[in-house]
């Protein structure tokens, strides 16, 4: 699913009920990280959920930053999965140049986590840039 797909999908469903189904689909979706990857190293910090995040660069010119996660549970994974949406198929430069409250301020995704969930997400966020930053020193 694309950002423009989630959009629509999230315009067409009632309430948030359904939008937290789709969300949960979207972790299904989710690859799991092999064992080895789920160290400390990459554990997303401050979410209350054990949480993983890494990223490497393809081998497209220019090379774009390609970010796989997992979780421990389901919501978490989809929330992963939807925040992670728009960096896809981005260099680093425009992963750091990308605000993702262009996509998430206008569904309405902040007020509808809980405080917990909403710094678990912000954590995540914070660790993309750092990746970002990481990799741009050598795409």
């Amino acid at each position: 699913m694309n950002v423009q797909e989630l959009m629509e999908a999230f315009e067409m469903l009632p309430d948030w009920e359904d939008r937290y189904k789709l969300i949960e689909d979207l972790g299904r979706h989710l690859p799991n990280l092999p064992e080895d990857q789920l160290t400390e190293d990459n554990r997303i910090k401050d979410c209350n959920t054990r949480a993983w995040l890494i990223a490497h660069l393809n081998d497209e010119n220019p090379p774009k930053l390609v970010f796989e996660a997992d979780a421990e549970t389901a919501t978490v994974r989809g929330l992963m999965a939807l925040m992670l949406l728009p960096f896809r198929g981005k260099t680093p430069e425009e992963v750091l140049a990308t605000d993702p409250d262009d996509l998430f301020g206008p569904m309405g995704l902040e007020s509808a986590l809980s405080p917990t969930r909403r710094a678990g997400m912000e954590a995540l966020l914070f660790r993309v840039r750092e990746l970002a930053v990481e990799h741009a020193a050598t795409a």
